[in-house]
């Protein structure tokens, strides 16, 4: 069977590589050259993945720090990760798709740079294949992993019912730089990963990392459009708060846009599947979705390795599989997501100053595990809350809400049914409508 991949995404990547050692004929199409691919800039992503799936570290990663949080219009951090929460790895994104492309070529897969995707070819309601260079190219699947903002997803929205554009209230709008630090400033001793919540009363997060190599790890991001006006002023604020910040940048300097909400309710239809970004496999809180994106492509190229099929019936169990093992924890973390956003920044500076939330916790949303509360936590919790008690109803009434929307995404059809799928997803999005 032949096999096309949009995009040299990890997910992508990862299902032509598993594709390929089984005798899949997997050609991956990336449109921009080696040197372009993916983000000039580090990334941090759990251990576990590269154990799971056998895949080698890139060269340069290095074990993350301790984590140290800002409340709203504060200056004090405070930490929140404990030492042994901090084990993630710190990876360079594009040397680490780099070491995936390698290793899918090493398995038999072809990876043709600089060779943008035109459009989808669709026939009878299937997608057949795709258009490249004005050629039409046929294949069995073509497994979409092109990103958030994936061209191919409109094509076969309305066909499919799959949606077609995000929500902007659902992007997580991020400006990333790697500079050099001002000769003659001290750098702290403490404090060396600060991420300051809802930065400046932005709904979102900015950071200042002091990385092991001597450079600063800066962050601005924001849930929507970023406008010039708001990262000018984040950047003047971050610098005066850590005056060892230069302009000299060695790494990054770019705007990027990442999905941060529950998965698509609908990832396949006949002849095309989609992972990663394309089909919003980040955790809604945190942003990070490389470890989600290469399980996701595990998933998909054991189904049809198991079934040795590429129907749509294969293609749905990779979407029920992802689900069950991840996707479905996403929309409890979503809904507490969205009820943080819209909460007041004194209320937020409270809970998490105050301990109702913990260390553990924050960790726990960190890795899209929700929350894991024992009796004795509940009542401490509780005590606290006295206070802030309107503000608590309502982060307890998100929770609550938080966990049907899982419920019902667990609900998901086990066996592909038009009807039933549509029924299924109109219940589940409407709870965020």
């Amino acid at each position: 069977m032949k096999i096309v991949v949009i995009g040299a995404g990890h997910g992508g990547l990862q299902a032509a590589k598993e594709l390929s050692k089984n005798g899949f004929e997997v050609t991956v199409y990336e449109k921009n050259s080696p040197e372009k691919v993916s983000y000039d800039w580090r990334d941090d992503v759990e251990p576990t993945v590269f154990e799971e799936l056998k895949i080698i570290l890139p060269d340069n990663s290095r074990k993350t720090g301790r984590t140290s949080f800002v409340a709203p219009f504060s200056e004090k951090p405070f930490y929140m990760e404990n030492e042994e929460n901090a084990n993630e790895w710190s990876i360079k994104r594009n040397a680490f798709v780099l070491l995936l492309v390698k290793i899918a070529q090493e398995a038999g897969a072809e990876i043709k740079f600089n060779t943008p995707v035109e459009s989808l070819i669709i026939e009878d309601n299937e997608v057949k294949g795709v258009r490249v260079n004005d050629k039409k190219i046929f294949s069995d699947l073509v497994i979409d992993s092109s990103g958030i903002d994936s061209v191919f997803r409109k094509e076969v929205a309305k066909i499919f019912n799959i949606t077609e554009k995000i929500d902007d209230n659902d992007v997580f709008t991020v400006y990333r730089a790697f500079v050099k630090t001002v000769a003659g400033e001290n750098l702290p001793k403490n404090h060396k990963k600060k991420v300051y919540l809802k930065y400046l009363g932005m709904p979102g997060i900015s950071w200042c990392i002091c990385e092991p190599d001597g450079l600063v790890n800066i962050l601005i991001g924001r849930v929507g459009e970023l406008h010039e006006s708001e990262f000018k002023n984040a950047i003047l604020k971050l610098k005066k708060a850590n005056p060892f910040i230069s302009d000299e940048i060695v790494m990054g300097g770019k705007f990027g846009r990442i999905p941060v909400r529950y998965p698509l309710t609908k990832m396949v239809g006949r002849g095309y599947a989609t992972v990663g970004d394309a089909a919003f496999m980040t955790i809604p809180i945190t942003g990070s979705g490389i470890s989600n994106s290469l399980r996701a492509g595990q998933i998909l190229a054991d189904e049809i390795i198991k079934n040795n099929s590429v129907s749509v019936e294969t293609l749905w169990r990779y979407q029920v599989k992802y689900y069950e093992e991840i996707g479905a924890e996403h929309f409890f973390v979503d809904y507490v997501k969205r009820t943080l956003l819209m909460s007041d920044n004194e209320d937020i500076k409270y809970i998490f100053e105050s301990g109702i939330i913990t260390e553990d916790d924050l960790c726990n949303f960190s890795s899209g595990n929700g929350l894991k509360l024992t009796p004795q936590k509940i009542i401490f919790k509780l005590s606290k809350c006295i206070k802030k008690s309107n503000f608590v109803i309502t982060l307890l009434s998100a929770l609550m809400k938080g966990l049907k929307a899982k419920m019902w995404a667990m609900k998901i059809p086990q066996k592909y049914d038009e009807e039933k799928i549509k029924l299924w997803q109109m219940k589940v999005e409407g709870l965020f409508n």
